[in-house]
């Protein structure tokens, strides 16, 4: 090896020395993810300009998030209130519950793993796209159901 080479692979290794392993919050920024369960998918996205995330498990959901460093904390979600299989509407209460309780996550490899002070986790696998019909635009507000029209009793 000449001096430049080996020069550039001292340089190299010593910035890499220099990282912590701390994950990088901007990371998240975009990126889908999806846990598989034998009752239900959860999935989760990022949304890439600001700290907020979206998914469905039974029920779509969105809501905010804070991280720093391997600290994450999510906000309680506001979700939808449709009704599926009671093993999956369990799976989701206590997905909802959990989230609440993040406190840091890992992620590397595609894989997302979101950590209580338990130690109990929920681990994701990033994909590139969410099928279509689980995409939730972060802008949409759920909105109340119109009052049904009022019957005419004049007849």
């Amino acid at each position: 090896m000449n001096l430049k080479s080996l020069s550039v692979l001292a340089g190299v290794l010593a910035l890499a020395a220099c990282g912590d392993g701390t994950p990088n919050p901007e990371q998240l920024k975009g990126a889908n993810f999806i846990s598989a369960n034998d009752a239900v998918d959860i999935t989760l996205s990022f949304a890439p300009d600001e700290m907020r995330v979206s998914g469905q498990v039974v029920n779509l959901y969105n809501g905010l998030y804070e991280a720093s460093g391997n600290h994450i904390t999510f906000h309680p979600f506001a979700s939808t209130m449709m009704m599926g299989p009671m093993d999956a509407m369990q799976i989701e209460q206590d997905y909802f519950q959990f989230m609440t309780t993040v406190e840091t996550y890992d992620f590397s490899n595609g894989r997302l793993t979101l950590k209580n002070a338990d130690g109990k986790e929920i681990v994701f696998q990033q994909v590139d796209e969410l099928p279509a019909d689980e995409v939730l635009d972060l802008t949409t507000q759920v909105e109340e159901m119109p009052a049904a029209p009022e019957s005419d009793t004049s007849k």
